[in-house]
C-alpha cells in the first residue's frame, strides 16, 4: 500500500518512541530480576531468572537493531522529502510492511514477556 512520507515519518517516530521505551524498561526488569536471585536460591526459581535474563538479552539486542533499522528508514524519508518537498503528503511511496512487521511482532513479545515476568515475581517475592 502506498503512503505519503509524512505518514511514514510519523510512524517512524512513534516506532522511536516505543523501542526508546523499552530500551528504558529492559534495564529496570534486569535490576527487578537481581533482587530475585539474592533472596532465592531455589533451583526451580534460578531456572526461570536465567530464562528471563537470556529473554532479556536476547529482546535488548533485537530492539537495538530494530531502532537502528528504524533510524535508516526515517533518515531515508527525510532525504526524500527534501528531494520531492512538494510531495510529502502525496501517497507515492510503499510501506515497508518488514519493518511493520517487526515492530509488531517486537511489541507483542515485549508485552507478553512482561506479563509472564510479573506474574513470576508475584509468585517468588
Amino acid at each position: 500500500m502506498k503512503e505519503s512520507i509524512t505518514h511514514l515519518h510519523i510512524l517512524c517516530e512513534d516506532w522511536k518512541r516505543e523501542l526508546n521505551f523499552f530500551a528504558v524498561e529492559i534495564p529496570m526488569l534486569r535490576k527487578r530480576l537481581e533482587e530475585v536471585v539474592s533472596k532465592n536460591t531455589d533451583k526451580e526459581i534460578l531456572s526461570q531468572v536465567e530464562h528471563f535474563e537470556n529473554k532479556f538479552r536476547l529482546m535488548a539486542s533485537n530492539t537495538d537493531e530494530l531502532l537502528h533499522d528504524v533510524n535508516l528508514k526515517n533518515e531515508s524519508l527525510s532525504a526524500q522529502a527534501v528531494a520531492k518537498a512538494n510531495y510529502i503528503n502525496v501517497k507515492m511511496i510503499e510501506s515497508d510492511q518488514n519493518l511493520e512487521d517487526l515492530m509488531a511482532i517486537t511489541s507483542q513479545d515485549f508485552y507478553n514477556t512482561r506479563k509472564s515476568y510479573y506474574n513470576f515475581l508475584s509468585k517468588v517475592m
